[in-house]
């Protein structure tokens, strides 16, 4: 801004939002990455476990620069706004270990489909797709009965699952039709089916079978 470089404005805005809510928003603890946050003397810190000294956010991992802005806006947001939030997040699983998508997942439903809100994604990370199946059939199961419920809750909080009935998932590849735009959600199971992402799987292990079979002399 100094300089005036030509960001785009929707990043902009995002860094004027993050700017203002770390000022309400200065402790957080965040599990998926197992560290503190913290605002003071205008920086932004991260404290690891077993560390004395805790690191700037821009000295951190990757992965923890690029969400703990977004988590602490979308911490704001949800303790001191009564207005409900139309929340749009791309690609949430940039620079994210899998079993680090799933904790921002679980976080992202938490806060961001309570009471009025609503929640789009967009991914290109079928670990991404197979939590959200967890999340849906967690409520399937959890509603069936009492007994059911307490148990799934041991697994899955309530407050990750997700109602199918509130819920849909679409494959974009170009204009609508079989090949472009489709819904995913099996109408049977309201789970996400077999999709795109899940292609290259089924391709790999084609031509691991094949080396197999070249190695066995086949």
């Amino acid at each position: 801004m100094r300089d005036d470089i030509g960001l785009p404005q929707p990043l902009l805005a995002f860094a004027n939002n993050y700017a203002q809510a770390r000022l309400n928003v200065t402790e957080l603890d965040i599990p998926l990455f197992n560290v503190h946050y913290s605002h003071k003397n205008d920086e932004d810190y991260i404290s690891v476990e077993g560390e004395k000294k805790p690191l700037k956010l821009y000295e951190a991992a990757s992965g923890i620069q690029s969400v703990t802005p977004l988590l602490i806006l979308l911490e704001r947001l949800s303790k001191y706004n009564t207005i409900p939030h139309s929340f749009i997040i791309e690609e949430p699983e940039l620079n994210l270990y899998p079993a680090a998508q799933q904790g921002l997942l679980n976080w992202l439903v938490e806060k961001c489909t309570k009471d009025e809100n609503d929640l789009t994604i967009t991914t290109h990370s079928p670990y991404i797709l197979s939590h959200f199946n967890l999340l849906l059939y967690a409520y399937q199961v959890g509603s069936k009965d009492e007994e059911k419920r307490a148990k799934v809750k041991a697994i899955i909080p309530e407050e990750y699952w997700i109602n199918p009935d509130e819920f849909a998932a679409y494959y974009v590849n170009g204009p609508e039709g079989e090949k472009g735009v489709r819904s995913l959600v099996d109408a049977e199971t309201k789970l996400i089916s077999r999709n795109g992402l899940d292609t290259i799987s089924g391709i790999q292990a084609d031509q691991f079978d094949q080396l197999l079979d070249i190695n066995s002399g086949f």
